[in-house]
């Protein structure tokens, strides 16, 4: 008798600040109260859910290695944000992938390089090149692509909120999240 392995589920990976919630121009979240979601964000998740797509969060977070925070506050952070996700629209993530280190640590977890996404898909079984990332970020594309995401959505309401600022090719750019996730629904995800 042979085995067979279980299909690879397709997934949509998301960047935490300036696509979930608020982005701070040259400062951190550094403290559960100072994470605010952004409009329909939670709205937005909750429609991954109900299309039974795995959601993970993929995030660099250098204010620990920064002094600025300790991971003991990461983790309240992220606390605090999914609980917001599930107070605002009974929304939820599968899991969070954070990168603590400065980026002259040169680890292999660190956005632009793919470390947090290839450990999520390896963890939970996911079919990469059917799944999509959305992000805010130069780091964020080249980390998908690095990994072998099947596709890009640039969202504007984070470090990029003019699409001609971008220099990173995108499959696709949202105004918000709810707008990346409904091209994802659409057009991409499982295709």
């Amino acid at each position: 008798m042979t085995e067979t392995s279980a299909p690879r589920q397709s997934a949509v990976f998301l960047d935490r600040d300036g696509v979930l919630n608020v982005y701070l121009p040259g400062d951190y979240v550094r403290t559960p109260g100072g994470l605010h979601l952004l409009p329909g964000a939670a709205q937005a998740v909750r429609a991954l859910n109900n299309a039974h797509l795995p959601v993970f969060i993929i995030s660099n977070q250098q204010g620990v290695a920064k002094g600025l925070m300790t991971g003991a506050d990461l983790l309240h952070i992220d606390d605090a944000l999914k609980r917001n996700l599930a107070e605002s629209a009974g929304a939820y993530v599968e899991q969070s992938y954070y990168c603590p280190h400065a980026a002259s640590d040169d680890c292999p977890c660190r956005k632009p390089k793919g470390g947090m996404i290839l450990q999520a898909a390896r963890e939970h079984g996911l079919d990469l090149a059917t799944s999509v990332f959305i992000g805010d970020t130069e780091t964020d594309a080249q980390a998908a692509r690095d990994a072998g995401v099947g596709a890009f959505v640039l969202v504007l309401t984070g470090k990029h909120q003019n699409a001609a600022s971008f220099p990173e090719a995108t499959d696709h750019i949202a105004e918000t999240l709810g707008d990346a996730v409904e091209w994802a629904l659409l057009r991409r995800v499982g295709a």
